[in-house]
């Protein structure tokens, strides 16, 4: 009697489990940015966002041009340019320089569509891209990013929002 039970229960949860499994990949399907079956690396996710949001050839690294902690503060302060913060939105929340735009490295499809217009206006402009610090390297994924959406004059300032926090230099917080 015992061991009917137990297969009985063990069978029960199976079917949950099945049950479970194919609701979670119905909702997937249906999302607007459905999360990858196959494990990808953060290059292979952004490189996947860029071809559905431009068709863009194969996304390529390229190398930008870097900046200090002086130059960057020199440039936020002058306001001329934009300042885009390529971490993840909680940490954009959290704290950002002044006046940084979050167009995360994670999510940067739906950022740039949000974006768009305000980075269209201003694509003459220089772009100053950071993240959380010096082995951060969403800036230079983003930076690559918008040099492949035809962006010229695209920075990143490599010493990230630690090393502007840790000079006692201003915090903005939504």
């Amino acid at each position: 009697m015992r061991y009917a039970q137990c297969a009985g229960d063990a069978a029960a949860l199976a079917a949950l489990a099945a049950f479970s499994l194919a609701v979670g990949l119905a909702i997937n399907h249906f999302r607007v940015e459905p999360v990858p079956m196959p494990y990808q690396t953060q290059e292979q996710r952004l490189a996947a966002q860029l071809e559905r949001l431009i068709h863009a050839p194969a996304f390529q690294v390229t190398p930008a041009n870097f900046i200090g902690l002086g130059q960057f503060r020199a440039i936020v302060n002058s306001g001329s340019a934009v300042i885009i913060d390529a971490r993840a939105e909680p940490f954009y929340h959290d704290g950002h320089v002044p006046g940084a735009l979050n167009l995360s490295r994670e999510d940067f499809a739906r950022d740039y569509r949000r974006l768009g217009s305000v980075l269209a206006k201003d694509r003459g402009k220089q772009i100053v891209v950071y993240c959380s610090g010096q082995d951060c390297h969403d800036s230079r994924m983003v930076a690559s990013a918008l040099l492949s959406l035809g962006f010229q004059r695209v920075e990143v300032f490599t010493g990230g929002f630690e090393a502007w926090s840790r000079a006692g230099m201003p915090v903005s917080r939504k």
